[in-house]
């Protein structure tokens, strides 16, 4: 069920309780997590916060931590599964789920109390209640009525009209589930309740901020539903007159900002080069690139000795007039212009931080080369912290993801030059081989959907595209399915989760779908070529 009112409704119900929190490994979970850690911490809320990866953990978590627990915050998961059926739970613990994965599941929405969505999103054309469910069994309708000809023909009738609310039903729940999709950001919905409880600072601007940034950076939503998605930030963000607190002073700004990951820690020529929204048209994988490049920047008027240096050593002048110089030059060579509106974090004694950076900076650490996921979970919460000064996490965040986008990069520019590159009917598809370089920066869904949003890109974004690399962890001898509809940064909805369920009943292939995004999926290496046969007999 949905619920009416977000503080009395949903937060004023926790306190006083011990919580369950269960967080989504994405940046819009984290950020919202950050949020409400801040309000446990103002209302001495005891929590206990678990951070899970798919379906499996979520079940496991639970499992593990649901004594004396009786109410449970899900956040960007458990929205688009049977939450009752799955976990089993007691029948006086509720769920409460923030999720912005959609659709969701019917029986979540029309649950009797025990689970209860915090957020209804416009977009959502749920089913009627009458549509999908029926009170009636018509039980012993296999057996001969009794009573002559009218009672023959009454139950007859009863079992026209039943296959025909069948027919309808599953009509209904196929257009209803046929395409996975990305609701308003779950950090944004959280905001609301920050604002009407008085405690709407710059902590939970920030984090919201980088939220909505990071949907527009992964093309979760179209933009001009962003834009929509944002609203209410930009008007709290304009509307704050104190911001911070006094230990702080700590403000933020919606301005122009160059759409370049990481330019301000690395090199103005670097971030270009390893742009996804600049990249694939530079074309960097052929020679004429490396010239398209050197030709923009001269025309930027600025010169390779400074773009090659770090962004802070470059000199003055050229800094201020980058914005401007991005808006002039980029059209002329046919460029989209890296120039955005965004949100940036200004505080005493430290250069700006543009929520991008930070969007980057928390994929790098959940997604780390090298720490645990739990681990970088927890630094990627630090990296949203906005006192003034050198955060750690962020700058190991900041390294990660400058590796991540290299590897990336230099995976894109193989992929085209060697051919990687297949076309199987209906879509494309392209393989990451076990033990390159590259395997180990895309072992995990978000950046392997950087690399596959790319290479859309490079190639036009006109046909929809398949990326496939080796699982990490425990999943060796798996790979990684991810699965991209054309044109995904204007139209993102993705039909490849239920075209996958489909093709694994087909096929008979042992496939996972374990992962929050029913458009990632695992499956044997072994059988992969097996898979994506079955999936171009279905879709062509």
């Amino acid at each position: 069920m949905f619920i009416d009112d977000i503080r009395q409704d949903f937060y004023n119900v926790l306190l006083g309780h011990r919580v369950l929190l269960l967080v989504h490994y994405d940046v819009d979970a984290i950020c919202t997590c950050k949020i409400l850690q801040d309000l446990f911490k103002c209302d001495n809320v005891s929590y206990t916060l678990v951070p899970v990866g798919g379906i499996s953990e979520l079940k496991t978590a639970y499992e593990e931590n649901c004594e004396e627990i009786k109410y449970v915050v899900l956040i960007n998961c458990g929205g688009t599964i049977d939450l009752v059926d799955i976990l089993q739970p007691e029948e006086d613990v509720v769920f409460f789920v923030l999720d912005s994965h959609k659709p969701t599941d019917v029986c979540n929405v029309y649950s009797d109390g025990q689970v209860r969505l915090v957020h209804r999103d416009n977009e959502e054309n749920i089913p009627d209640f009458d549509d999908i469910f029926r009170d009636d069994e018509e039980e012993n309708e296999e057996e001969e009525p009794e009573g002559g000809r009218e009672a023959l023909e009454a139950a007859v009738e009863r079992r026209r009209a039943r296959r025909a609310w069948e027919e309808r039903r599953h009509t209904l729940m196929f257009n209803y589930t046929q395409f996975s999709y990305y609701g308003k950001p779950s950090a944004c919905v959280l905001l609301e309740l920050c604002h009407v409880a008085s405690r709407c600072g710059v902590a939970a601007l920030w984090a919201a901020s980088v939220a909505a940034v990071a949907a527009r950076a992964q093309a979760q939503r179209a933009p001009a539903a962003c834009l929509l998605d944002a609203d209410t930030l930009h008007r709290l963000v304009a509307g704050l007159r104190r911001t911070g607190g006094d230990d702080t002073q700590a403000r933020l700004a919606l301005e122009k900002e160059a759409w370049l990951p990481l330019y301000r820690v690395w090199s103005l020529e670097a971030a270009l080069k390893h742009s996804p929204l600049v990249g694939p048209h530079l074309k960097m994988h052929t020679l004429a690139g490396a010239n398209k490049l050197r030709q923009l920047l001269a025309d930027m008027g600025f010169p390779l000795q400074q773009a090659r240096q770090a962004y802070r050593s470059m000199d003055v002048e050229l800094r201020r007039s980058l914005i401007t110089a991005l808006e002039t030059s980029a059209p002329k060579h046919k460029l989209p212009t890296p120039v955005e509106a965004t949100f940036l974090l200004y505080r005493p004694h430290s250069p700006p931080l543009p929520a991008l950076d930070v969007t980057y900076a928390i994929l790098g650490l959940i997604e780390h080369q090298t720490l645990p996921p739990a681990e970088g979970f927890q630094h990627a919460l630090s990296a949203l912290d906005i006192l003034p000064g050198c955060c750690e996490s962020r700058r190991l965040g900041f390294a990660s993801a400058q590796a991540a986008l290299q590897g990336v990069a230099r995976l894109v520019h193989s992929t085209l030059t060697s051919r990687g590159l297949h076309l199987a009917g209906p879509f494309s598809y392209f393989i990451v081989q076990e033990g390159t370089p590259e395997a180990e920066l895309v072992k995990g869904p978000h950046w392997l959907g950087v690399a596959t949003r790319w290479l859309s890109a490079a190639g036009g974004g006109t046909r929809p595209l398949l990326g496939a690399a080796p699982a990490a962890g425990p999943e060796r001898g798996r790979s990684l399915l991810l699965g991209l509809p054309p044109r995904a940064d204007h139209e993102p909805r993705n039909l490849f989760g239920a075209a996958f369920e489909q093709a694994a009943a087909k096929s008979g292939v042992s496939v996972s779908i374990d992962y929050i995004d029913s458009s990632v999926i695992t499956l044997p290496t072994s059988q992969r070529t097996q898979f994506l046969d079955a999936l171009t007999a279905l879709l062509a």
